[in-house]
């Protein structure tokens, strides 16, 4: 029953911190994304990147999750495509306790490819809208405009992010095992026990745009494993509130220049990295094994215990701001007016732009437009 109440606890939190800061803390910036789009990006980003901080700091600081990391260093001032296997539906969740380990201004540069269907949840959805997390609808054809539009703004606008890509295309569920396992037998592929057979489509394309807008100088390969207790989803986690004791990450970085140039070269790099991970996390189960990673790349390994008091500060701003604005959204007519226009704002953008991203592109590209008017 405790377990449970953990769980319920921890999604409840999210929930209400992510909405009343896409409210109180986004809302109040987003003139900047038509005024001074560049500007909004930077506050947005950050703005959004400490938000992701308080998730990690419940899962370390709270329930007393052990994260073990391991590897090379991700850059943060470097554009980037951040592969990883996808085991659980939170992998992305657990990443930030990661990034955060190495460089705590990660969480301002990494960007996910998210479910289409996210983006419509009130709080989460419209902060990471805000923040140009990429949506997909896992159809291709679709995906690829917005993939196209999303890199394109990204470089444009000056940043220098780490996309997050689950080359898997879904997490290691049921149905997901049974759909590898059938591609494995029609390609005369071995069957994973581990992972999931990678999709090189999207990778592919993900490569050529990039390179294209010269916006890709390293690929990250992570490799995450959970050695006591997997929690596939969040319905799990919670109805039963219970979290992995520890989680380890590995990364192992390469130079675009190790990246091959052709479509079906670059397939079968990427396949080649999934047998990896396949035969390293065979052997991270193995029973008679350590439950441990051996460092790739340079070898770096980071403390498991974090030492500061950026999770414990993070952890008080949004409790104690989250009490102060229900407060006062309780007690004042002006603020509920407030935070009915700001959702009616969200609503709008997500009906007639897609999303809040998309509106903020638009409105980047017409003041580039006016901007380059007045200058010639």
């Amino acid at each position: 029953m405790f377990g449970r109440f953990n769980g319920v606890v921890f999604v409840i939190l999210l929930f209400i911190t992510s909405f009343l800061g896409s409210i109180f803390i986004l809302i109040p910036f987003v003139p900047l994304a038509w005024l001074a789009p560049k500007a909004w990006r930077q506050c947005a980003d950050r703005m959004v990147g400490y938000w992701l901080t308080f998730p990690a700091s419940l899962c370390s600081f709270v329930f007393g999750v052990e994260f073990h990391v391991s590897g090379d260093l991700i850059l943060r001032d470097a554009p980037a495509i951040i592969l990883m296997n996808h085991r659980t539906r939170l992998d992305w969740l657990f990443l930030w306790n990661a990034l955060y380990r190495m460089d705590p201004w990660l969480l301002t540069t990494e960007k996910i490819s998210l479910k289409d269907d996210l983006k419509k949840l009130p709080g989460g959805g419209w902060a990471m809208g805000c923040g140009a997390f990429i949506f997909l609808s896992r159809k291709f054809e679709r995906d690829r405009h917005s993939m196209e539009k999303m890199i394109r703004y990204y470089a444009d606008a000056g940043r220098k992010y780490q996309l997050l890509l689950f080359a898997e295309g879904t997490d290691r569920g049921s149905h997901a095992i049974e759909a590898s396992e059938k591609y494995a037998k029609e390609h005369g592929l071995p069957n994973y026990e581990q992972v999931v057979h990678p999709r090189t489509t999207g990778f592919n394309y993900l490569v050529d745009l990039m390179q294209g807008c010269n916006y890709l100088s390293k690929v990250y390969d992570v490799t995450v494993a959970y050695p006591d207790h997997i929690v596939q989803s969040e319905v799990d986690l919670f109805k039963q509130g219970i979290f992995p004791k520890q989680i380890h990450f590995d990364v192992k970085a390469y130079d675009i220049s190790e990246i091959p140039n052709t479509e079906e070269t670059r397939g079968k790099w990427l396949k080649e990295r999934w047998y990896e991970k396949e035969m390293r996390l065979r052997k991270f189960y193995d029973p008679a094994g350590e439950k441990k990673f051996i460092p790739s790349g340079k070898g770096y390994e980071w403390p498991c215990t974090m030492t500061g008091g950026g999770y414990i500060a993070a952890f008080a701003f949004w409790i104690l701001s989250s009490i102060m604005w229900m407060y006062f959204i309780y007690y004042y007519t002006a603020l509920k007016l407030y935070v009915i226009l700001s959702i009616a704002f969200y609503i709008y953008a997500l009906v007639y732009h897609n999303g809040v991203e998309f509106l903020v592109i638009k409105w980047f590209y017409i003041r580039n437009s006016i901007e380059k008017t007045r200058a010639a």
